[in-house]
């Protein structure tokens, strides 16, 4: 198996048309480098000159390997590793280069550019599960991103680019069905309409989820009152979204993200519930933009006013009806209004300046109906509504922040360019925080280019770590600062022909005031946001990738990371140390082609006071059959998922001594249809 090397890594070839097979085979790696990447500095630039370490996944690169979630697709990337949170209802954690806590709100998630985030609690939507269909391109940076996205771009940040007319070209839909009762479908329109650039999306998925996943203790034992052993509550239903109208200088999206009925693995308890707890969250992004060419002489100018509505609510059932009929249901409605100026100057000779300037304010109204605690006159009798009293789990809040930034692109020599960054953040509620970022882009050779990178980031507390009350589980604090990241990275890109590449990046950063909930004093039973830890880390992600011949094609990193306490030395918990994924896709017919997956994830310690043995490595194989035009205008691909069937477990709390059992050996068959 050849490693295969790069730190600004990208697959797949973008286009305003899919590309046809054979056409795609005959670019060769020479040419499929050319993609660029945004996310980096706010405008497009080449991934191996981008000043960042960067993934680019295109959408050919989803249908090749078969992902049909998000999640799917980032555990590809090296330094990204997604589990389920078993303290945080089991919404996917991404853990990028050791870097988490509870809720996981250290990576940004957004969709074409606008975050797709909780207000009160700053993270992605609980139980996120969203389909592929509409995605055109994902861009990954790891590191830090606050310089050019402002505060939550803390470890991270994905950028979900959904297609565009040119991409759909015509009308497309397909239909997806198979193991644990899942199934989904979709339909995308794109075309041109007087003078109007239109692409319409949309996809259903539902699915009962593994009922093999069974828990043998949850934190009530085994046997009665407990319902362990028993499964997991995996279920769901999501309905996604999207809309996208061109027309000169204007664009205008808009997004919706409905997770409608989703479980809550064991339990907001971590205790089985008969699969009565469940989440819904919908969410609706909208932004319309006005980009001005040469509005003064080598100035441009981008304007963008955006919008966001959500609305979430959960149903907790924190024990077995049998035992107590304990409910809660906490939720909120949220609005979002940011507006952002954005100009580039190219008037200096060997410099582009871009200038930003923006304002965004945020509210979170607050309702609950619960059972129990104070505000409940009959304790475990019906509901009553609190949501105006002061019982409620948090009360309304509202904040609003201003930022400006600069940013200089500078070609001093040959060969050489220094990009240098600075913005300025400043919240309502806490203060501000500046976040410079600087790196030194060197094309040593036509085949070689290094970097050396310095960025800093932070995440400002979300209302929730601020402000929670009456909460059995989970309270804030007024007296939080934010987190702070500082990030060193030195990376190499090499392509010593025009069929491979190798690639290494090393990194090394240093967290101050790590926000995450720690344990109240006994005899409470509840736990309180604290700046909790400071944490350092260091490793290195080794990546490559190798086209063997017009037919086959290997690709595979490795990624290795050290994270502890700055202060007591102990090892992170829970996230992998070790991880490998390697790929390979044979086009071993006309129209057929083979693609398999390995994954190898290793190194994964207890924390410290957790007296069991460190969770077990595990290893997994998926397999993708597809064939273009088995019909006129259709394709069928078939796919297996865990091949070998491994007893693949990720960690959970110590009321789940032997952990989250996940997905067993499942199967998927799909039909598409393109005019």
């Amino acid at each position: 198996m050849v490693f295969l090397l790069m730190p600004v890594f990208a697959w797949g070839a973008p286009s305003s048309e899919p590309l046809a097979m054979s056409s795609l085979l005959k670019k060769g790696l020479a040419e499929l480098v050319e993609l660029e990447v945004s996310l980096a500095t706010g405008t497009s630039r080449p991934l191996k000159l981008a000043p960042s370490v960067a993934t680019v996944i295109t959408a050919h690169d989803i249908e090749e390997m078969g992902a049909t979630t998000l999640d799917e697709i980032l555990e590809i990337v090296p330094g990204l590793h997604v589990q389920p949170g078993g303290s945080n209802i089991f919404s996917p954690i991404w853990s990028i280069r050791g870097i988490y806590t509870q809720l996981n709100p250290q990576v940004l998630l957004l969709i074409d550019g606008l975050p797709l985030k909780i207000n009160s609690n700053g993270a992605k939507p609980f139980v996120l599960r969203m389909p592929v269909s509409m995605i055109s391109r994902i861009e990954i940076i790891r590191g830090p991103g606050s310089a050019v996205l402002g505060a939550d771009a803390f470890a991270g940040a994905i950028n979900i680019i959904t297609k565009d007319s040119g991409d759909i070209n015509g009308t497309n839909f397909g239909a997806r069905g198979g193991s644990f009762g899942s199934y989904d479908a979709w339909a995308q329109h794109g075309g041109t309409y007087k003078g109007w650039d239109v692409a319409l999306g949309a996809e259903y998925a539902k699915g009962d989820g593994d009922r093999k996943r069974i828990i043998e203790k949850d934190a009530l034992g085994s046997g009665r009152p407990s319902l362990a052993p028993g499964p997991l509550d995996t279920h769901y239903e999501t309905l996604n979204a999207s809309m996208l109208a061109r027309k000169g200088k204007f664009t205008f999206r808009i997004h919706n993200s409905w997770m409608i009925d989703n479980g809550l693995g064991a339990g907001i308890s971590n205790i089985l519930n008969d699969g009565k707890s469940n989440t819904n969250n919908f969410l609706l992004l909208s932004s319309l933009s006005y980009k001005e060419k040469d509005l003064l002489q080598d100035f441009d100018l981008t304007a963008t006013v955006s919008g966001t509505f959500g609305r979430f609510e959960n149903t907790f059932y924190f024990l077995p009806e049998h035992v107590r009929k304990m409910i809660g249901q906490p939720g909120g409605v949220e609005f979002s209004s940011g507006l952002e100026l954005g100009g580039d100057y190219r008037g200096f000779a060997d410099h582009r300046v871009r200038l930003s300037l923006g304002t965004n304010y945020y509210t979170t109204d607050t309702f609950q109906h619960k059972n129990y605690g104070s505000g409940v006159p009959v304790q475990f009798g019906p509901l009553v509504d609190i949501s105006d009293t002061p019982y409620v789990y948090m009360k309304d809040q509202h904040r609003s922040m201003f930022y400006t930034g600069i940013q200089d692109e500078w070609s001093f020599a040959k060969n050489w360019e220094l990009t240098s960054g600075v913005r300025y953040d400043r919240y309502s509620d806490f203060g501000g925080a500046i976040n410079p970022r600087i790196a030194l882009v060197w094309s040593a050779t036509p085949e070689l280019t290094a970097k050396l990178m310095y960025g800093r980031a932070f995440r400002a507390p979300a209302f929730s770590e601020l402000h929670n009350q009456n909460n059995p589980a989970i309270l804030g604090n007024t007296n939080l600062e934010p987190e702070a990241i500082d990030t060193y990275e030195v990376a190499f890109d090499y392509r010593p022909t025009k069929n491979m590449r190798l690639g290494l990046n090393l990194f090394n950063y240093r967290i101050s005031g790590l926000i995450d909930y720690v344990s109240d004093p006994a005899p409470a039973t509840s736990k309180t946001a604290q700046n909790a830890r400071d944490q350092e880390g260091q490793g290195v992600e080794i990546e490559s990738e190798w086209q063997a011949t017009d037919a086959l094609r290997f690709r595979a990193n490795f990624s290795y990371q050290r994270s502890t306490d700055a202060k007591t030395g102990a090892v992170v918990p829970d996230v992998p140390t070790a991880k490998f994924y390697a790929n390979a896709n044979w086009k071993f017919m006309p129209g057929w082609s083979l693609d398999g997956q390995y994954f190898w994830i290793g190194g994964r310690h207890r924390a410290v006071g957790d007296i069991r043995p460190d969770i077990k490595d595990y290893d997994l194989v998926n397999l993708t059959l597809r064939k273009k035009n088995i019909a006129r205008h259709w394709d069928l691909a078939v796919a297996v998922r865990n091949l070998f069937d491994s007893d693949i477990r990720e960690p959970g709390p110590a009321a789940i001594p032997n952990d989250f059992p996940m997905e067993h050996r499942s199967f998927w068959a799909e039909l598409r249809y393109h005019f």
